[in-house]
């Protein structure tokens, strides 16, 4: 009866670093940590005519409340903020506690 050889070789790997990331979840590559994303913060809302009506400025020759309203620095370096009436169309330049007229923001803003 003739016995059957076993030729079995066996091959050793080196050690894998065997690491979990913090919350259960696997470690990247050679046991580095984990970087977490951060959380998005919340965007800031837009100017909108569809905003919440709290502090809604209304139009000072209508009464209405749809106005666009825009922060502005003419070139001379006065603030000011422009409005104008969706239903009206009327438009005002404030500056400080002061309408300024057409004129004066167009003289204002010559360079």
């Amino acid at each position: 009866m003739v016995q059957p050889t076993s030729t079995s070789s066996t091959t050793t790997l080196p050690p894998t670093p065997v690491s979990t990331a913090p919350g259960g979840g696997a470690a990247s590559p050679a046991g580095a940590p984990r970087r977490r994303r951060r959380q998005a913060a919340a965007p800031q809302p837009l100017g909108s005519l569809l905003q919440v009506a709290s502090a809604r400025p209304a139009c000072p020759a209508c009464g209405a409340e749809q106005l666009t309203v825009l922060s502005l620095v003419l070139t001379d370096g006065t603030a000011v903020r422009f409005s104008s009436c969706r239903g009206c169309e009327h438009r005002q330049w404030d500056a400080q506690d002061s309408t300024l007229s057409i004129s004066e923001v167009l003289e204002r803003s010559r360079g």
